[in-house]
């Protein structure tokens, strides 16, 4: 045996046995112009040797991977189609090159390529093979792509048998399959079949590791949303207050974890029209991120924005409005959204003069035929306030301008 591989080996010529080597080296360290370099050096040799080399489809699968790593997807598809001309019973071949069809946005052909990748495993390990999944799964989720959720269903439905058949109903592996079969059923607004979906694989999570694991979180965190969304504020809240209570337990108190569970909770709050408990929640959130991200950090913007939305709910306009102030200044004072927040906060100041600023900067904002006809309500505000402000001919101006936008 030693001496076949070594026989194998000596194959390909020594200089491109070491730019192969270092190839792969380079590539496993995330060097890809290296890896790529030493690579197309390896396959220029060997395209020197005998054109049946066993080697050469390795590297030019190899190659291909080094391409899509630096979105070089056309070379990619190049080197994979030409594996696929030499060895066309390749499933990591087939597979390689759905992806490299998957990232230029050709969803039919990455489908194609993944049911004649599926169908090669069927042969080579039977119909109930655990090697069918990933398949199906890539399958699954072109077929979602393409919004065909029957045959997406079919697939997952399939996988949740075979985990089951081969690793038992209470293997945690099983729960995953359920799991993203009930968030294709959410997709498809089935929150029903979604339901039932969620809760088993929250047992078997639950049972196998404990109903307070830290695994139980994203799976408590998905089925809150269903139950609100079917209106059961009631199964939905303990959920949530749940999942916080696990992540401040397994993550300690400032972590990305425990703000992203309080915004889920505050966020639930505010669906049910409970300001007043999802302010805490919102303040807690804000001073994490603040410690986690920095007092400039971009994705801060809207953590101050959730809070000030609370806060102006309440009546309590100052902070509320100094809260989109500090927004707005993040986001480098283009955000339409926050302008708009904020003017509204000013208006119930009696803050006019400033509001109508915003207003003003809002509407040079509206520069495109989509914003324009989505923006006939803020012309409409706008108009009022002016109204408001003894300013009638402006006023009939941008009332005159709303008419027109919202019958584009």
């Amino acid at each position: 045996m030693h001496r076949l591989s070594l026989a194998l080996i000596l194959l390909i010529p020594l200089a491109a046995q070491d730019q192969y080597a270092d190839g792969k080296l380079a590539y496993s360290q995330g060097r890809f112009q290296e890896a790529e370099t030493s690579m197309e050096a390896a396959l220029a040799e060997l395209e020197n040797g005998p054109p049946d080399d066993p080697r050469l489809g390795g590297v030019l699968f190899d190659l291909a991977e080094v391409y899509r790593a630096q979105g070089k997807y056309a070379e990619a598809q190049t080197s994979l189609e030409r594996l696929l001309k030499t060895t066309p019973e390749t499933p990591r071949g087939l597979d390689s090159l759905a992806k490299v069809e998957r990232a230029q946005g050709n969803y039919d052909g990455a489908g194609d390529l993944y049911q004649r990748s599926l169908a090669l495993q069927e042969l080579s390990h039977g119909s109930e093979s655990l090697d069918l999944l990933p398949d199906m799964e890539n399958l699954a989720q072109i077929d979602q792509a393409l919004k065909k959720y029957s045959d997406a269903e079919t697939l997952l439905a399939r996988a949740v048998g075979i985990r089951e058949k081969q690793q038992g109903p209470d293997d945690p592996e099983v729960a995953a399959e359920y799991a993203k079969l009930a968030r294709l059923f959410v997709i498809e607004k089935k929150l029903s079949e979604a339901e039932p979906l969620y809760r088993r694989s929250i047992d078997i999570i639950g049972k196998r590791y404990g109903f307070e694991d830290a695994k139980l979180c994203p799976l408590l965190d998905a089925l809150a949303p269903v139950y609100r969304d079917q209106n059961k504020f009631a199964d939905a809240e303990p959920l949530l207050q749940r999942s916080l209570w696990i992540r401040d337990n397994a993550s300690g108190p400032v972590s990305q974890d425990v703000g992203q569970a309080l915004d889920n909770l505050a966020s639930l709050y505010y669906t049910m029209k409970r300001y007043s408990d999802a302010e805490p929640l919102y303040r807690r959130s804000l001073g994490i991120w603040t410690q986690l991200l920095g007092p400039d950090h971009f994705l801060l913007a809207t953590s101050l924005d959730n809070l000030a939305v609370i806060l102006a709910l309440q009546e309590k306009y100052e902070e509320s409005e100094s809260l989109y102030a500090k927004s707005l200044a993040i986001r480098d004072r283009d955000d339409l959204g926050s302008l708009h927040n904020l003017a509204l906060v000013q208006m119930a100041l009696d803050k006019d003069a400033e509001a109508a600023g915003l207003f003003k900067r809002m509407v040079a904002m509206l520069d495109t035929p989509e914003k324009e006809k989505s923006g006939a309500p803020l012309l409409k505000e706008y108009a009022d306030l002016l109204r408001k402000m003894h300013r009638p001919r402006e006023a009939a101006m941008w009332q005159a301008k709303s008419n027109a936008f919202s019958k584009k």
